[in-house]
């Protein structure tokens, strides 16, 4: 594993590119992983977000088909919108590998696009209302991480990649994101998705060691890992955890919670 130290996002990305050598080799179905924006000044960085991996919808993968690789191979048709299946991965991998760099930079751009335009995809305009609940500016103050770099909608595929090998791939991340935190050193990480965070409270992840054999898996583990503030600590790291904040987990009632518990935490 890389042990060069990491001083910047530049130094980050190239972390991730010689981990992800053997995390993400080449197939029928690769895609570049995540890349995150070098330009991006890290001492207004006060908070972070935390998904557990870029997504890839049909318009996604247009996007960097057509647009950024322009594989004339790839071809969408609309059925349920799905698109076919996809075999032009190999092509991607040679072509992503021959100008690299260039490559990088597009999709970078490509990801502040649907993060931070008019129109942003509906995941970013989510955390974007809830961060304007609680007076925090999310494209200025927060820096938002995925778990996992791979590029995936279908998040049972990623859980069953996570766990692989007794959960061999989920450790390495693991590491991943103690570097990001350790980089960005933020006042708080929140996370708001209950599958990512039930498996980092199955991993001992937070800084309690608990017999989780003994717990359970009910209400009493997140019991056992949550302060009275609501908050879970790693090292001298704070996390915010919860569901989606949108979607059939979701309610209103749980949204209000829990802006009124981050708004009580951070704007004393």
């Amino acid at each position: 594993m890389n042990a060069k130290k990491i001083n910047s996002i530049s130094d980050f990305n190239s972390f991730l590119d010689e981990d992800y050598k053997s995390l993400n080799q080449s197939s029928d179905s690769w895609y570049p992983i995540m890349y995150y924006d070098e330009a991006i000044d890290l001492e207004k960085k006060r908070y972070m977000t935390v998904g557990i991996n870029p997504s890839l919808t049909v318009d996604a993968k247009k996007h960097i088909n057509k647009k950024i690789l322009e594989i004339d191979e790839y071809s969408v048709k609309y059925e349920k919108k799905e698109d076919e299946k996809d075999n032009c991965g190999n092509l991607r991998f040679d072509k992503f590998n021959r100008k690299k760099d260039y490559y990088k930079k597009q999709l970078i751009t490509y990801q502040k696009e649907i993060k931070y335009s008019k129109k942003p995809i509906s995941y970013f305009k989510t955390l974007d209302h809830f961060f304007q609940a609680v007076k925090i500016d999310f494209k200025e103050d927060v820096f938002h991480y995925d778990f996992c770099q791979r590029r995936n909608t279908d998040s049972v595929t990623i859980g069953e990649w996570l766990s692989k090998n007794k959960y061999s791939n989920f450790n390495r991340l693991i590491h991943h994101l103690d570097q990001i935190v350790q980089l960005i050193q933020p006042e708080y990480v929140f996370i708001f998705n209950a599958s990512l965070v039930e498996m980092l409270m199955e991993k001992n992840f937070f800084d309690k060691n608990l017999d989780l054999k003994k717990i359970g898996k009910d209400f009493q583990l997140y019991n056992e890992f949550i302060n009275d503030d609501g908050v879970c600590a790693r090292n001298d790291t704070k996390f915010i955890i919860g569901n989606q904040l949108s979607g059939g987990a979701t309610s209103r009632v749980y949204r209000a919670n829990l802006i009124a518990n981050v708004n009580r935490l951070i704007n004393i």
